[in-house]
């Protein structure tokens, strides 16, 4: 298992066992490169164990608390140790800042513990058998124990057609679950108990803070930043052309004085942002580092991609090449603006939402024969026209809620394109559908709002299911350590007590961000056209049309009918390149 990982810890690597357990560990050394951060780590005494992913921003902090313990190392590792020994799980937990994934072993208590950070920037993966509780980093680290057989769920498949990627807790192997974020599993011989200890709130305060709300935002924006940059190994950050990146650039730059920055560059110079990115590095003095991507690239590059993927997914293929990138540069640690669009309210669909609140409920007031033959029209003329966008308007058949709103804005497959590629009814996707919307407890239906409701969802099942499990997995294959500040779960706090709709107050993309930072180059890349880390997939796709095509109609998983039918779609340009390009991983195995 350790093995399958050690792209995730080339520079070190260990196991403890006893009669009860046996724990394993990868090592990429971030704080105290000495063999003193060696894992798994004792206690003094040896009676507590841990194997740790991740990194403690407060950790300083809390070691200060902590002096009646012997610390060996300086490593934030053993920060956990004592503090779980000085304030149990639930204290050490309320405590702790950062990115975490571990597993903790009290001898004493005969107790294993699974636990997971607040955002689940880290990953867990689990399966509990009658006998046995097995764990790792990665889906594919369970399948190589010989514990759990590898073993594709259909229902997983499904969710992966519908949204893009996997919906947790499933993976693509049935019988493995995904720890959830801001949970933590104990387990004894009287077997296994989930533990929620923090979760997302949407709802925001209606009361006005004032400046002081705002004032004390930024104090924390600019702490978060500056603890995301301690590391004693190299630190870069992210580049492109757009505000998210460029505000972590300007706060980097106030710890920091010459900042590394990597950027892709591609030749289509529509896309390529290397102007944009140029001219913010040379705004703060940084040490600026671009890296060219072709088609060429690209291609030479699908086997291993393919290769480091852990569960299929629409995106990563940018988180790959950029930590690829990062890693030619020397670079082992990389902050990235990732979360920034969920906790600022970057995306077009956040605005309108926020905007069109007592249009929503008057659309869900409308009499169900009404409302229904306006979705059939236009899935109708959707599926006449090759036009996907209509034919997700069948999501709505069920109401116009935050889910339903979710399925149409941030649906992959329309529904019918799913029954049809799996082999399935409506009412089996129904089915299917209100599974992966079933969230907890903490279900977004208690949101009155639907964009409270529709943000949840997003923080749920897109940020956390696609864009932190991809960014985490491609980065590592390179070895290359993930920070993300806008993700710390005090600026989520902070965002929360400001009163609704603030954070779309004054011009361009994110204004309390860029109040925040206070910048006026930072203010006017939020004036400039939303964009990322984007490339011409399509036309390296459509350059390379015949091999993409094989691998989509070799496997077994797909209906290869409806595969054939939506490929036709692609080459005559009704189809978005990212449908195309699921149509071929799940062709490849993946």
């Amino acid at each position: 298992m350790t093995a399958a990982q050690s792209h995730r810890g080339p520079d070190d690597g260990g196991q403890f066992r006893d009669d009860r357990v046996v724990l394993g560990h990868r090592r990429l050394s971030i704080i105290d490169l000495s063999p003193l951060g060696r894992q798994p780590m004792s206690n003094e005494d040896g009676s507590v164990w841990i194997t740790y992913n991740g990194e403690i921003y407060n950790f300083q902090d809390l070691a200060r608390g902590l002096s009646n313990h012997r610390f060996r190392s300086h490593c934030d590792t053993e920060v956990l140790l004592h503090g779980y020994e000085e304030w149990g799980m639930e204290g050490l937990l309320n405590r702790v800042r950062g990115m975490f994934a571990f597993a903790l072993y009290d001898s004493r208590a005969s107790r294993c513990y699974l636990v997971r950070d607040r955002l689940g920037i880290k990953p867990l993966y689990y399966s509990a058998l009658p006998d046995r509780l097995a764990f790792a980093s990665e889906v594919k680290a369970l399948t190589h124990s010989g514990v759990v057989p590898d073993s594709r769920d259909p229902r997983a498949l499904v969710g992966l057609m519908l949204f893009g990627s996997v919906p947790s807790p499933r993976t693509s192997v049935h019988g493995i679950q995904c720890l959830m974020p801001g949970t933590y599993l104990s387990a004894n011989r009287n077997g296994v108990v989930l533990h929620k200890y923090w979760d997302l709130d949407t709802s925001q305060s209606a009361q006005d803070g004032g400046q002081d709300a705002e004032r004390e935002f930024r104090a924390v924006l600019q702490d978060s930043v500056t603890r995301h940059m301690v590391s004693d190994v190299s630190v870069g950050v992210y580049l492109s052309g757009g505000v998210d990146s460029a505000a972590l650039v300007a706060l980097a730059s106030h710890t920091k004085s010459k900042v590394v920055t990597l950027t892709l560059t591609s030749d289509d110079a529509a896309l390529s942002e290397g102007d944009a990115a140029r001219d913010i590095a040379h705004r703060f003095g940084a040490d600026h580092r671009e890296i060219h991507l072709s088609s060429h690239d690209f291609i030479r590059e699908v086997p291993n991609f393919l290769r480091a993927m852990d569960q299929p997914t629409t995106d990563g293929v940018n988180s790959y090449f950029v930590a690829r990138a990062a890693r030619q540069a020397g670079v082992t640690v990389a902050l990235s603006g990732l979360g920034g669009d969920e906790v600022f309210g970057g995306y077009r669909h956040h605005r309108w939402l926020a905007r069109r609140n007592r249009s929503i409920q008057y659309l869900s007031k409308l009499p169900a024969w009404f409302l229904g033959l306006a979705i059939r029209t236009g899935v109708l003329y959707g599926r006449l026209r090759g036009r996907e966008k209509w034919m997700r308007l069948s999501a709505l058949n069920s109401g116009v809620g935050g889910s339903e709103l979710y399925l149409l804005w941030r649906g992959f497959f329309a529904p019918l394109q799913v029954c049809s590629l799996m082999g399935i009814s409506e009412k089996e996707l129904q089915a299917a559908t209100e599974e992966f919307f079933d969230l907890g407890s903490e279900d977004p239906a208690r949101e009155v709002s639907a964009a409270g409701s529709f943000r949840y969802i997003e923080f749920k099942r897109y940020l956390h299911d696609q864009a932190l499990r991809d960014t985490d997995v491609f980065s590592m294959a390179h070895s290359i350590e993930v920070r993300v500040p806008f993700l710390d779960h005090v600026i989520l706090d902070q965002v929360a007590k400001l009163p609704r709709g603030s954070e779309f107050e004054g011009r361009g993309n994110k204004p309390l961000l860029t109040r925040a930072v206070g910048d006026q180059f930072v203010s006017e890349a939020a004036l400039k056209p939303k964009r990322g880390f984007s490339f011409p997939f399509r036309s390296w796709m459509r350059a390379h049309n015949n091999d993409m095509k094989e691998m989509a109609m070799s496997g077994g998983y797909l209906d290869r009918r409806a595969v054939s039918a939506l490929w036709q779609q692609f080459e005559s340009d009704r189809l978005h390149w990212s449908r195309a390009w699921m149509l071929s991983l799940v062709g490849a195995g993946k």
